[in-house]
């Protein structure tokens, strides 16, 4: 058992790493004339700065909360589905388990955080979307195309994806109800009653399914609860606890030899931070997240062969920012530990910590210079720099320029280090992936359209993917020599209703992405069968006051797979607080395998009802 005193010590450590850093940050915020703002909590997920006055200085992207709830999308995999340039791969749907890589990378390489903390999965990145979170709990989801660790430290190292939380502050209540094809329903109460100054909710959602083909039904059971004190003004304080449960087939996910496959998740999350918002801003965090996975080769003879691993972090951050006659600074600090007990990876533990520093200068008629770095200390490989510097140009008052270069890396997983079993084959001598990132973009924003687009360029070295000589070999982890990795991203958002009074929106992006490898041979199980091409356009449409529909059309065209365009639809009909819908997924029965032994489901068709009372 791990031990709950070795835990305690450890925060006890933390907590007085955010104490001293708080009192530094006051010293400092005394010695100046500070310029006030407001901070609402809230990461800019491609900068601990604010923006400035020549705006975002990398490629951001943002599901908004009315493009969630106008989707038929079930889960945050598969509201990613709807930026280009995310590559989600899934094993099963609504949530069961999907690898997301950005611009070409990896799940490995991709950060996930909730409200800006950190959900690294040490054991392995299928477990980073664990997602303990309802539908109803999703204000929106950032997205970071590009490195970024200089902000955020390791495992940024393709891009990082932020789900802002809901805060309510108005009493609210919400039921759902949905059922369809393959045994699938799915029920959600949410519901939220503040008392004074204090903003609470708590959420509980259920999902299961039959399945769409043998030994792929799933039970997913997630709980949600949040807490808040304060206003954005003056500060505030934050706490969460949140659960999710998964229980599926796992037809083929990790080897096709043995196709009955089982796994069972259990993702705990507790966080508490607060923000002080006058003077210098400061925001100090410290969470647990722990992850139990029991995996069985064949589910009909669980004796066969069992995996049970257990996987803790925890640690906390500290931030403050100040304005002085040289710009805008923002300084922190975090530390954080991850230990797991494993029936296949043995036991291990490892410590991180981190100091990080970005300054912000307006340097003349709207060109605005960011830089700053990172460095990391890992147990297991010390020290690592990340620094990058950002140019950012506002050449007209609709127009803004921007360029970039960045360094980033990712450490190993557990299971790259010490996995052994028949099909696969860990490697406890591999080394941090690192990676050197240039970019330059372009938005305009005209009165009725917007137009981004962006190129970029990545050197990586020291890659690492499963890859094996044969089809009988096991799959067995190594350091890929070189991966340089070029592409471009286009994006356009087109207000429809001047033109045509029923049509609301119209959304266009597309990302290509080519990787030059330099590899040893062999066959890659991740890294060498990205999405070349990958186009997404939505629709959104009001037929009239009360019907609204969404339609999504979905092309990728992936090494060593056959292209595919998917179309999802949704149409609901509201009146009062009550809505009907009805949704379809991959509405021409398209074939889909985005991971060789895994066939996902063709046309999926379900209806629900939605009862809200209050603001949500």
């Amino acid at each position: 058992m791990l031990s709950f005193c070795r835990v305690l010590s450890f925060m006890q450590k933390i907590i007085g790493l955010i104490v001293a850093f708080a009192v530094l940050c006051s010293a400092r915020s005394a010695a100046q004339t500070a310029k006030e703002y407001t901070l609402d909590g809230v990461v800019v997920i491609g900068s601990r700065l604010p923006l400035g006055s020549a705006g975002a200085r990398h490629t951001v992207a943002t599901v908004e909360l009315r493009d969630i709830e106008q989707s038929p999308a079930r889960s945050v995999e598969e509201m990613l589905q709807t930026v280009a340039g995310v590559d989600v791969r899934q094993r099963g749907q609504f949530g069961v388990q999907a690898d997301v890589g950005i611009r070409g990378g990896s799940f490995e390489q991709t950060l996930v955080m909730i409200n800006g903390i950190k959900m690294i999965d040490a054991q392995t990145g299928h477990h980073n979307f664990n997602i303990p979170l309802t539908d109803a709990d999703i204000e929106r989801i950032e997205i970071l195309k590009g490195p970024g660790s200089r902000q955020y430290g390791p495992n940024a190292f393709n891009g990082a994806v932020n789900i802002v939380t809901k805060k309510h502050d108005t009493q609210f209540a919400r039921i759902d109800v949905m059922g369809g094809e393959h045994g699938l329903w799915e029920g959600l109460v949410s519901t939220g009653l503040p008392l004074g100054g204090l903003t609470n909710s708590i959420s509980f959602s259920q999902k299961k399914s039959d399945g769409y083909r043998e030994n792929t039904d799933f039970d997913i059971t997630t709980v949600a609860a949040a807490a808040g004190l304060g206003t954005t003004d003056a500060g505030a304080v934050n706490a969460s606890v949140n659960f999710v449960e998964k229980k599926f087939g796992a037809n083929g996910f990790y080897s096709t030899k043995y196709p009955n496959q089982w796994e069972h998740t259990k993702t705990f999350i507790a966080a508490l931070g607060g923000t002080i918002a006058a003077g210098s801003p400061l925001a100090v965090n410290a969470f647990f997240r722990r992850n139990t996975d029991y995996f069985i080769l064949k589910r009909e003879d669980p004796q066969f062969y069992e995996n049970t691993h257990t996987t803790n972090s925890y640690g906390g951050e500290a931030q403050a920012s100040f304005q002085s006659g040289a710009g805008l600074t923002a300084l922190g600090a975090d530390a954080a530990k991850d230990e797991i007990e494993s029936t296949r990876l043995g036991s291990h533990n490892r410590e991180r910590a981190s100091m990080f520093a970005e300054h912000q200068i307006d340097l003349h008629s709207g060109l605005t210079l960011e830089f700053g770095a990172s460095a990391q200390w890992y147990s297991d490989w010390q020290w690592n720099l990340s620094p990058g510097i950002d140019l950012g140009y506002q050449a007209a008052d609709r127009v803004r320029l921007y360029a970039s270069v960045g360094k980033s890396f990712r450490v190993p997983t557990y299971t790259e280090l010490f996995y052994s079993d028949p099909t696969t084959l860990g490697n406890a001598n591999l080394k941090p992936e690192q990676a050197w990132t240039y970019e330059i973009g372009s938005a305009w924003t005209g009165e009725t359209i917007g137009i981004a687009a962006a190129v970029f360029y990545r050197r990586g070295f020291d890659l690492i993917d499963f890859a094996r000589t044969s089809a009988s070999a096991p799959w067995a982890a190594n350091n890929i020599s070189e991966a340089n990795t070029s592409g471009a991203d286009l994006s356009m958002t087109l207000p429809l209703v001047r033109y045509a009074s029923v049509l609301e929106e119209l959304r266009l992006s597309y990302t290509y992405a080519n990787i030059a490898f330099a590899t040893d041979g062999g066959t890659s199980r991740y890294v060498l069968d990205n999405v070349r091409h990958h186009a997404v356009g939505t629709l959104a449409a009001a037929w009239t006051s009360a019907v609204h529909q969404s339609v999504t059309v979905r092309y990728e065209d992936r090494l060593g797979f056959t292209a595919k365009t998917l179309v999802d639809t949704r149409l609901g009909y509201r009146f009062s607080s009550f809505e009907v819908y009805g949704e379809i997924t991959n509405a021409f029965n398209e074939s889909v395998i985005d991971i060789v032994g895994t066939p996902l489901a063709g046309r999926w068709a379900r209806a629900g009802a939605s009862l809200r009372l209050g603001r949500q």
